[in-house]
């Protein structure tokens, strides 16, 4: 074909690009497989290694100390792990990859505070919490409906997130984001240090938590 470009390499890139290009509202996401993640946290330095499926390596270092918490950074992990999510931080438009990453935050860091004081969690007064935090990150702190190119709602924000949050998937990650909240929670400050491996073979279940996250993702879809 004349006057055109084709790629051999990877035909769906280029699509996105050209679509992007004549779209107002698309943007480039970074949605590829993420097998492996390697990550230390220094007093609030952070290292990352990001292993794609494909064996790229992404390196990432932090050297100041990030205004989220610990456990922010592991469920931005949480979503690379969950597979066809933003979850990258680093994309040049990453409101999305930063709502993901916080609405996995919440869901987990309640489940975790119920578990770490032994309380039975009531699922539904803590997604009422959840969704109202939700929607003030996405139109009063992030201001997604006015600055994202897809200028969505938080209740079509909240539904994207809902139909590829994968409950099979991110449980097998509660444990070590439950262990890292714990950390963070009991010192009460970002100094100390913890270095942490996750990958697509996580294999961790537990009832209790497959019970909350199950409950949690279809009483939020009921909001909506």
């Amino acid at each position: 074909m004349k006057n055109s470009v084709k790629t051999t390499t990877n035909v769906e890139l280029l699509a996105y690009i050209q679509d992007s290009f004549l779209n107002p509202s698309a943007y480039m996401t970074n949605l590829r497989p993420v097998k492996e993640i390697d990550w230390q946290w220094d007093n609030g330095k952070t290292t990352t290694n990001v292993t794609y499926v494909d064996g790229e390596v992404s390196k990432r270092t932090n050297n100041d100390s990030p205004p989220t918490h610990a456990c922010h950074d592991i469920a931005h992990f949480i979503a690379a792990l969950n597979g066809n999510m933003e979850w990258d931080y680093l994309q040049p438009i990453n409101h999305v990859a930063e709502y993901n990453a916080v609405a996995i935050e919440v869901i987990f860091s309640h489940a975790c505070h119920q578990f770490f004081h032994k309380v039975e969690p009531n699922v539904e007064e803590l997604m009422h919490i959840v969704f109202n935090h939700m929607q003030w990150f996405a139109e009063e702190y992030y201001l997604i409906h006015k600055d994202h190119p897809s200028k969505k709602s938080y209740k079509e924000l909240m539904k994207d997130f809902l139909e590829v949050f994968d409950v099979d998937k991110a449980i097998k990650a509660f444990k070590i984001y439950y262990e890292v909240w714990s950390v963070e929670h009991t010192i009460g400050n970002p100094e100390f240090g913890l270095q942490v491996n996750m990958g697509s073979d996580l294999d961790f279940y537990d009832e209790r938590v497959y019970d909350y996250l199950y409950k949690s993702k279809k009483f939020l879809q009921s909001l909506l």
